[in-house]
């Protein structure tokens, strides 16, 4: 759970808030609503680094709490040279390498125990994600959004609709603890707009949204 208590926090010429309160509770897929210059991107900053900021009241969240963003900004970087699929499964493919690197170091050191607590680590990390079935995951998340012909394409071939909806992907099969988005849904069709609907109602963890979008008011938050 994390916990905003009695929070205010207000630039020199404006004051954004005035000791709101709120709780994300496990699984709970939330809304935030707003208009323009409300506060919306100073919220999920304090949220995603509360160091930066001097606020009054209480934020509640575990040090060690994970958290996945998607920016309304995001472009797709035409020099990277991966597939899509390459693409949403970096994390995993990242920790997938670094035990093959440790193990095959094991073969050659002396220094076992540093190299064991290593190793059990990223092995704690994989599991966590799940690695050993990530190729199926991926797979079906991309089922999910109909973009599964999109599988094999290099990422710098993706209009931005789809390349949105390929982050929200690899964001949330990182399974963190509390998953934002800022407009995710901007300048997407129907019919991605429809993809990011199911793949929103299938996160399973915290889930924090802002958005203005009737759709996806209508059919994916329990709290708003």
């Amino acid at each position: 759970m994390i916990k905003v208590d009695n929070l205010s926090f207000s630039f020199p010429q404006k004051e954004l808030y005035n000791n709101i309160s709120f709780t994300f509770e496990e699984a709970q897929h939330c809304a935030f609503i707003g208009t323009s210059g409300s506060g919306k991107s100073t919220l999920i900053d304090i949220l995603m680094d509360p160091e930066r900021y001097l606020f009054d009241g209480k934020l509640e969240i575990d040090p060690t709490c994970r958290i996945g963003y998607v920016s309304q900004f995001s472009q797709v970087d035409k020099t990277k040279e991966m597939t899509v699929f390459e693409y949403i499964g970096e994390e995993f493919i990242k920790i997938q390498d670094e035990i093959t690197a440790i193990y095959a170091e094991m073969a050659t050191t002396s220094d076992m125990d540093s190299l064991l607590e290593k190793v059990q680590l990223a092995l704690d990390a994989f599991v966590a994600m799940d690695g050993d079935n990530f190729e199926n995951i991926i797979n079906k998340q991309l089922n999910l959004a109909n973009l599964m012909k999109l599988k094999d394409l290099n990422i710098s071939e993706l209009s931005g609709g789809e390349f949105k909806l390929i982050q929200v992907m690899k964001e949330m099969l990182n399974r963190p603890d509390l998953m934002i988005m800022d407009e995710p849904d901007v300048f997407l069709d129907f019919e991605n707009l429809n993809a990011l609907k199911k793949l929103i109602n299938s996160h399973k963890g915290i889930l924090l949204v802002v958005t203005h979008n009737r759709y996806l008011l209508n059919h994916c938050f329990n709290k708003i």
